[in-house]
């Protein structure tokens, strides 16, 4: 008897099988994935690296590139992501689960306008790595007349005040406005006809560069006479003087037959070389 009632329940399970009927199994115990795609919904675009919390399982995931992400083994039922991203308003979705199977969903993100605090910016030529060794070059070679920032320093004043004692240097003008005083340099004289069969010397100025850039004006005889009480002694880092043929070719050469005043400010990184003898 107990052998048949075996038989019939066994008998009975197989025709349940066979009818596609199976005893349910807990909720809790089940789970399913859950994916999605995080989009702008003005552009429909994927946000990329936007943060998404699954607050259930204390998990988070980031977008790719495409907008997606996903989340396995989730347990069945109502589960809340928390989704941000910068620029973006937070969202707080509800997504309910109600099957062991995949679960997709597209979520779009609206912009929110960022205040930034206003900033201050300054552009400040820097001065290049072939500047400051150029100039460690001509240092070595003493073609000119160096005044570096120690001196400079230690003086103080400005440009007209700095040079003015050194060789070959000369200063035109008189009286306490140093404004009115303009520097020559030696041999920087032209031979000029003021009437026929008429000849003399004349004078001529400097080219006067700053930071590697042209700042006097040209005239037909050298340069125009430059204002250099401009140039502050603390505004300064290294100023190099040449008179007549010793002019780098890189300021003019052998054709600056006036000389020349190379300044280099210290709105580039100092030189940090040191002055050979």
């Amino acid at each position: 008897m107990r052998m048949a009632g075996r038989a019939l329940f066994t008998a009975l399970m197989a025709l349940l099988a066979a009818e596609g009927l199976q005893a349910d199994v807990p909720t809790e115990d089940r789970a399913a994935n859950l994916l999605g795609y995080v989009r702008d919904i003005a552009t429909g675009q994927p946000v990329t690296g936007a943060s998404v919390e699954l607050v259930s399982m204390s998990t988070v995931r980031i977008t790719n590139e495409l907008g997606f992400f996903a989340f396995t083994d989730v347990p069945l039922g109502d589960q809340i992501l928390v989704i941000e991203s910068l620029g973006y308003e937070e969202r707080r979705l509800l997504v309910t689960l109600d099957d062991d199977k995949s679960f997709s969903t597209e979520i779009l993100l609206g912009t929110v306008p960022l205040e930034l605090e206003g900033l201050n910016v300054n552009v400040i030529p820097r001065r290049t790595f072939n500047e400051l060794r150029d100039l460690d070059i001509r240092l070595g070679r003493g073609f000119g007349r160096f005044v570096l920032r120690k001196e400079m320093e230690q003086r103080g004043g400005n440009l007209i005040t700095l040079i003015q004692s050194m060789p070959g240097v000369r200063i035109q003008g008189s009286g306490s406005m140093l404004s009115n005083r303009t520097v020559i340099l030696r041999r920087a004289a032209h031979i000029v006809s003021t009437a026929p069969g008429v000849m003399a010397i004349a004078n001529c100025y400097p080219a006067v560069f700053v930071d590697g850039r042209r700042f006097s004006r040209r005239a037909s005889l050298g340069d125009q006479p430059t204002d250099l009480t401009e140039f502050i002694a603390s505004d300064m880092d290294v100023v190099e003087v040449y008179s007549g043929t010793s002019v780098p070719a890189a300021f003019g050469g052998g054709d600056a037959a006036c000389g020349a005043i190379l300044i280099w400010t210290r709105r580039g990184p100092a030189w940090a070389g040191t002055r050979r003898n």
